[in-house]
């Protein structure tokens, strides 16, 4: 027995991806497709810098652990009783440090998730902006190909 509404899966996959393939000739890409093809290009930046891809992939998760805090542990590579004395030691100092370091590091941290936003809107939109021309070329082409086609038609 079938369905009234029986549909053909494997037309309308097919009639989906063509349409997505004309729509990236024209330049016209999916949030997704703009999204995959901006972080592509941040890998690529981030592999010329030689950064840590460990810290690139955190910068590029939506979280904001990469970022500085200011409730930084009090930590120390010595061992017996010179660990205690220099924990202690930093401990007692640690609240008059803060008071000048954490409204510089709230700052920082303010201006570092700025210019995060900034970095990804603008690569972003420049690959928005270069599969807009790549596709404007391709149509000049396309154009001018015509254009000298009907020229042979008229000449010959």
């Amino acid at each position: 027995m079938t369905s009234p509404l029986s549909f053909n899966v494997v037309q309308i996959m097919a009639d989906i991806r063509e349409a997505n393939r004309r729509n990236r000739e024209r330049g016209i890409f999916t949030e997704e497709e703009l999204d995959d093809l901006a972080r592509a290009r941040l890998r690529a930046f981030a592999q010329t810098a030689h950064i840590d891809p460990r810290l690139l992939d955190r910068f590029l998760d939506p979280g904001h652990d990469w970022n500085i805090a200011t409730d930084y542990i009090i930590r120390t590579h010595r061992r017996g009783p010179v660990a205690r004395l220099s924990l202690v030691g930093k401990r007692l100092v640690r609240p008059l440090v803060r008071l000048y370091t954490d409204h510089l590091l709230d700052r920082q941290t303010q201006i570092n998730q700025y210019f995060c936003e900034v970095l990804h809107n603008s690569v972003r939109e420049v690959v928005r902006l270069q599969a807009q021309v790549a596709a404007l070329q391709r149509r000049c082409r396309e154009l001018e190909g015509r254009r000298e086609a009907g020229r042979d038609e008229d000449g010959a």
